[in-house]
C-alpha cells in the first residue's frame, strides 16, 4: 500500500513538472564569414517570436563560442537569435524542439560603408501603378545583390539606400521593407536627402540577395499623374506595370510593351539605366478602378509624423504588410522572368 502511494505521489510530481515551461539551452558558435576566423558580437539577444518579439534574454559581447541557459521553453514556439555585429543584426532562428537544447551557428560579416557598383548590383527593378478613384497605389520592388568578395555587409550608418517620392503628390506612405531571399520583410524607415533629391534609409545589405520594397499613394486628381525621377544606382533594366490598362501612358524613350494577355495591366521597359539618369512619364485617364491584379501594400496605416520635402518617414506597424509584401515580391519575379520572357523577349540593351 505505501509503495502504491509513493508510486502515485512520483507520478504527481512529473506530471506537474512536464506540465511546467521547462529550462532549454542555446549553444552557438559564431563565424566571421569574411575572415573565415571565429566571429565575435557586441550583444545577443534571444527573442520570442509572436505578435511580438518579446527579449528573453540578453548577453554583452562574445567571441567565437557562447551559451544561454536557464531559458524558459514553451513547448516547441520557435525564438529567434539576434546577433550584432558593427552595428548590424544577425538573426538565426531557434528551434527547440523535444530536448529544450538548441545548437545552432550564427554567421556575421565585416561590413563596408561606401557603395560599389562591382560589388553592390541592382538585379531587378519592377514598378506597380495601380488606380484606385483619384489616386494611384505604388508599389516598388528592388532587388540587390551583394556580390562582395571576400563578403561582406554593405552598412553606412548615414544610409545605404536611396529612392524618390513625389513629395507634391504623396497622399499616404504604406510601408518600406526589406528582407533576405526568404526572409520575413522587415520594416524600414527613411530620411531626406540632405540635397532634396530622394531619401534614403539605413538598410543593412548582407551578401547574397536583398529585396527592398517601398508603397505609397499618390495624388491621380485630374486623371493625370507625371513621375519625375531619376535613378539612384545603374539599372539593367526598369519594368513598370500599370493598372487598369486603358490608362494613356506618355512615355518617351520607354518600350512600350503593350497589355498583357489576361488584360490585367499594361507594360514597359526601359534599358540600361545609368546612376542620375532621369526617369519619367506620365499616366493619363484610365477606368476609375483597377482590376484584381495584387495585394497591394499601400492601403491601411498612415504615416506617424507629416511627410514632406524636409520632413522624416516613419512606417506605421501593419502585422498584414509582410505577406503583401511577399506577394508584392513574387508579382515582382513572376512577371519579370517568367511571364515577360514569354510575351516580350528581350532585346539586345541599346548602347
Amino acid at each position: 500500500m505505501r509503495t502504491a502511494w509513493v508510486g502515485a505521489v512520483c507520478l504527481a510530481i512529473a506530471a506537474s513538472a512536464s506540465a511546467q515551461p521547462r529550462g532549454g539551452i542555446v549553444q552557438a558558435t559564431l563565424t566571421n564569414g569574411t575572415t573565415g576566423a571565429p566571429g565575435s558580437a557586441e550583444k545577443v539577444t534571444l527573442l520570442r517570436l509572436g505578435g511580438d518579439m518579446t527579449p528573453v534574454k540578453e548577453l554583452g559581447a562574445v567571441t567565437g563560442s557562447f551559451e544561454i541557459t536557464g531559458i524558459e521553453v514553451e513547448g516547441e514556439r520557435p525564438m529567434l537569435l539576434q546577433v550584432t555585429y558593427g552595428g548590424v543584426n544577425y538573426n538565426q532562428p531557434v528551434n527547440f524542439g523535444r530536448g529544450y537544447e538548441a545548437v545552432t551557428e550564427v554567421t556575421v560579416y565585416d561590413a563596408f560603408d561606401a557603395w560599389e557598383d562591382q560589388a553592390l548590383v541592382v538585379t531587378t527593378s519592377r514598378f506597380l501603378y495601380r488606380r484606385e478613384g483619384d489616386s494611384l497605389l505604388v508599389d516598388k520592388v528592388f532587388v540587390v545583390e551583394n556580390r562582395s568578395s571576400p563578403p561582406r555587409t554593405y552598412y553606412n550608418p548615414e544610409g545605404t539606400f536611396r529612392f524618390n517620392l513625389p513629395t507634391d503628390d504623396l497622399i499616404e506612405m504604406g510601408a518600406i521593407t526589406a528582407s533576405s531571399a526568404l526572409g520575413v520583410p522587415v520594416p524600414q524607415s527613411a530620411s531626406p536627402l540632405a540635397d532634396g533629391s530622394g531619401f534614403v534609409t539605413k538598410t543593412a545589405f548582407k551578401p547574397g540577395e536583398t529585396q527592398f520594397a517601398i508603397s505609397y499613394e499618390v495624388r491621380y486628381e485630374g486623371a493625370t499623374f507625371t513621375a519625375n525621377g531619376q535613378a539612384f544606382f545603374p539599372l539593367a533594366d526598369l519594368l513598370v506595370f500599370v493598372a487598369p490598362p486603358d490608362i494613356e501612358i506618355d512615355a518617351p524613350g520607354w518600350e512600350l510593351l503593350g497589355i498583357e494577355p489576361e488584360g490585367r495591366f499594361a507594360a514597359m521597359r526601359l534599358f540600361n539605366v545609368s546612376a542620375g539618369d532621369p526617369i519619367r512619364f506620365t499616366l493619363s485617364g484610365g477606368s476609375v478602378t483597377a482590376p484584381p491584379l495584387t495585394s497591394s501594400a499601400g492601403g491601411g496605416g498612415s504615416a506617424s509624423q507629416q511627410t514632406g520635402a524636409r520632413g522624416t518617414l516613419t512606417r506605421i506597424p501593419d502585422t498584414t504588410r509582410a505577406s503583401k509584401w511577399v506577394i508584392v515580391v513574387l508579382m515582382a519575379a513572376a512577371l519579370g522572368f517568367g511571364l515577360l520572357r514569354t510575351l516580350w523577349p528581350p532585346t539586345p540593351h541599346r548602347s
